[in-house]
């Protein structure tokens, strides 16, 4: 009796995970933290502004720069208040002066992975404004 040849089903490839944009939309959403105020700008003067995750990412960073230069004035001054009064109170501020690095850094690596994040009372405005 002849041997009856099994066919052996073969589990379906498991499809790629989306993030929330294309890896083109994750890239953009990236540089709009690295190359801050220039991205942002390009993003909304061209066709980008009408993807929703670039053009989140592009106001919210707009928001942040604006943000970290009056918070960056501000600690100078206090390093500066601090230095003149103690003599060396200004390095114990110097950490402080990474702070909005360090910001950046996190939003970089949001946006890459394809996620929305919203930074507090920044995020809401930035999320109105790229509708």
């Amino acid at each position: 009796m002849p041997e009856e040849k099994k066919m052996e089903k073969k589990p379906a490839p498991a499809e790629p995970v989306q993030s929330a944009g294309s890896s083109d939309s994750n890239l953009f959403g990236m540089l709009c933290y690295l190359i801050s105020f220039w991205v942002p700008l390009f993003v909304l003067f061209t066709d980008k502004k009408n993807d929703k995750f670039v053009a989140f990412h592009a106001y919210q960073d707009l928001l942040l720069t604006a943000v970290v230069m009056v918070y960056t004035i501000i600690m100078w001054v206090v390093m500066m208040v601090l230095t003149m009064v103690t003599g060396f109170g200004g390095i114990c501020v110097l950490p402080f002066l990474f702070l909005p690095i360090l910001v950046m850094l996190f939003m970089m690596w949001k946006a890459w992975n394809g996620e929305r994040y919203k930074l507090p009372v920044i995020g809401d405005f930035a999320e109105k404004y790229a509708r």
